[in-house]
């Protein structure tokens, strides 16, 4: 399914009931990825914030953690790199 497909399919669900649209979008197999671009496009919100609902979410919470772990060692990767190229 593309994107105009997608957002026409969730087009009934608003901010205030994004929860249950972030749970039939996990039920359907979109990823997280997937799902923040869905809400950055429908609810013309920027990355930032649709990250967080969804980080957030009571869909997604059983992934909060393997996903800030994942982030902070790329974080680290970069810090890491950062300093060797200084140097």
């Amino acid at each position: 399914m593309n994107t105009e497909e997608l957002l026409e399919k969730y087009e009934k669900y608003t901010i205030d009931n994004r929860e249950d649209l972030l749970s039939m979008m996990r039920k359907e197999g979109l990823s997280m990825g997937q799902s923040t671009m869905l809400l950055v496009l429908k609810f013309k919100i920027n990355i930032t914030e649709a990250d967080q609902l969804i980080l957030n979410s009571e869909t997604w919470k059983d992934e909060r953690e393997k996903v800030e772990a994942f982030r902070n060692h790329i974080f680290d990767i970069i810090d890491e790199c950062s300093d060797k190229t200084l140097k």
